[in-house]
């Protein structure tokens, strides 16, 4: 975190406020980028219009905190749900294989009960015989099951669309302001949306917003983050153990391959990948509450203090 004397050093000016650098207005004014684009009320009215810039940003930023913290209630729910459906799953398994064993505890039956059995712990049995999803009149509206699938549901898409905002928003704040970045805020979210480059592109966008909110030099901006990479493996390795289990899913039901694991591995497996994403999301509340923090302290004073101070020159060494 920088001091407001080192930011205002580190702020990489923009050519137009090299062209303004003794102008008497804002520096709102004569550092935007783009002015026809913001209208008169952003330059004639410039402490108001950053305090409902910022205003919005947090907003947002509650609407995200709120939004996750659901999302990680109704998660913790489903997997204790889960828990519970499979103990009862393996409780079945024995009633009925115990049944089967006292009709005919003789010969081959024996053999081929025994590896009947294997076949219905694995969780290939349990997604083939229509276990796996339960049907809606099964579990109804009041079914614990059905409240917290639907709150996981709502908090994820609430989480998504109100991050997205955000993302948005904190982008276009240093924009305004003349704080160069590499991604722009419609860039940004597109790296959020966009199949293959949303790999990367959430990853880099969070850390330059991060370092350029927290007035860290431009040469910087993709300085590590130790919140930021900690959020973005959680995405990453819950996506990518979902996404695995997803095509065992397929193969089981679509060919005549079963991959046989127990169903308590798989559940275990699932858990974990869930409480990484879960995790995630916590992650990246609390990254948007320290950046929207940042933007609420620097901003309105970068704004204020004019901008006029000289940007920090690098050391020089001269040969003679």
């Amino acid at each position: 975190m920088q001091s407001l004397q080192q930011c205002r050093r580190f702020w990489a000016p923009t050519p137009r406020r090299q062209a303004h650098a003794d102008s008497p207005l804002p520096i709102s004014i004569a550092q935007s980028p783009a002015p026809l684009h913001y209208g008169a009320g952003f330059y004639f009215g410039g402490r108001m219009n950053i305090e409902a810039m910022l205003r919005k940003l947090r907003a947002s930023s509650i609407a995200v905190t709120v939004f996750a913290s659901v999302f990680m209630l109704a998660g913790l729910a489903e997997i204790g749900l889960g828990g519970m459906a499979v103990k009862a799953e393996y409780a079945r398994i024995t009633e009925v294989e115990t049944e089967a064993q006292q009709a005919s505890p003789f010969g081959s039956f024996r053999r081929q009960s025994a590896i009947q059995s294997q076949y219905n712990h694995s969780s290939s049995a349990f997604i083939s015989q229509g276990r796996f999803i339960p049907s809606f009149r099964e579990r109804g509206w009041d079914n614990a099951t059905t409240i917290a699938g639907l709150a996981l549901l709502v908090s994820g898409l609430g989480l998504i669309l109100s991050g997205l905002f955000w993302v948005w928003r904190a982008h276009e704040n240093l924009a305004r302001l003349g704080i160069r970045t590499k991604y722009t805020a419609r860039m940004a979210v597109a790296g959020f949306l966009v199949p293959v480059a949303n790999l990367v592109l959430p990853f880099e966008t969070m850390r330059e917003l991060y370092n350029r909110s927290y007035c860290e030099p431009e040469e910087l901006a993709h300085a590590t983050v130790e919140n930021v990479t900690a959020w973005w493996t959680a995405v990453v390795v819950g996506l990518l153990i979902f996404s695995a289990m997803i095509f065992k899913f397929m193969l089981d039901v679509g060919t005549n391959l079963a991959i046989i694991t127990p169903l308590w591995m798989e559940y275990a497996i699932a858990s974990f990948a869930m409480l990484l994403l879960l995790g995630s999301a916590l992650l990246f509340a609390g990254l948007v509450r320290s950046i929207t923090k940042a933007q609420m302290v620097y901003l309105p004073q970068i704004m204020l203090s004019g901008g006029h101070e000289p940007v920090q020159q690098r050391p020089a060494v001269t040969l003679r």
